[in-house]
């Protein structure tokens, strides 16, 4: 295993049928790691919800695309880390049920007891390979699904079978958006968002500073138009604690 001591002090590690789980603490942030360079969860302890990459950052500004009187209802996330996204969304919207999963029990001890991932009858943990999840749920009742699977060595290679992406339109709700973590050399290929838009006609798109590619996907939901996207982000930034139209505006550059 690589010397990781940039991340700071270890804390905590463990190990599964996966492999090592480790955390680390430098003082002024929080990072789990599975053993690689990567980093699968950053938290800022001063400021815990404040998302830190700006990939993350990225796949929470999807919320945009929701009116602030209709906000999604019910969210999904494919893959734990730390549980930071989970845990934003959970203090971002108060009324949501949230179902997060992970093949790693594991996982989800370590995200509640180093991450503060809350214990709370409205965020349920599944401990489910992400595509057998998918097919043993209810069809259609997911407003918002975020795909954020990542092995100890990158992408679970999951993600990118028509297979999968049939179960992810299939647990969408008529108008309920998909959001995709991927990395930027996927842009490449070109059948990845030849089968996305097939799927999902409605498609926005955007590469990070930090190397991810990151697209939101529709079945049939309007895309916001870019006025009232910034006036979202406007209304949301106070709650986020960073420029949220510095992440947004990418996906619209093109439109």
């Amino acid at each position: 295993m690589i010397s990781l001591s940039h991340l700071g002090r270890e804390i905590h590690r463990r190990y599964d049928e996966f492999g090592p789980i480790l955390v680390f603490d430098d003082g002024n942030k929080r990072y789990l790691s599975f053993g690689t360079a990567d980093e699968q969860s950053c938290q800022l302890k001063s400021a815990p919800l404040q998302l830190q990459h700006e990939y993350a950052r990225a796949m929470v500004a999807v919320l945009v695309q929701f009116d602030a009187l209709t906000p999604p209802a019910n969210i999904t996330l494919l893959g734990t880390g730390g549980g930071t996204l989970a845990s934003t969304l959970f203090h971002w919207l108060p009324a949501a049920t949230i179902q997060t999963v992970d093949i790693r029990q594991a996982v989800f001890q370590v995200a509640q007891q180093y991450f503060s991932l809350p214990r709370d009858k409205r965020l349920s943990t599944h401990v489910s390979d992400a595509a057998d999840f998918l097919r043993q749920t209810e069809t259609g009742q997911c407003d918002l699904l975020i795909c954020d699977l990542y092995l100890a060595d990158g992408l679970d290679p999951l993600v990118l079978q028509s297979d999968f992406l049939d179960l992810c339109q299939r647990h969408l709700s008529a108008h309920g958006w998909l959001v995709l973590n991927l990395w930027k050399e996927h842009r490449e290929q070109t059948d990845c968002l030849e089968q996305l838009k097939q799927r999902f006609p409605q498609l926005l798109q955007s590469t990070t500073t930090d190397g991810n590619w990151i697209l939101w996907a529709s079945k049939y939901a309007e895309i916001a138009d870019k006025k009232t996207a910034r006036d979202r982000c406007v209304q949301r930034a106070p709650l986020a604690g960073f420029n949220l139209w510095s992440v947004v505006k990418g996906f619209y550059r093109h439109r």
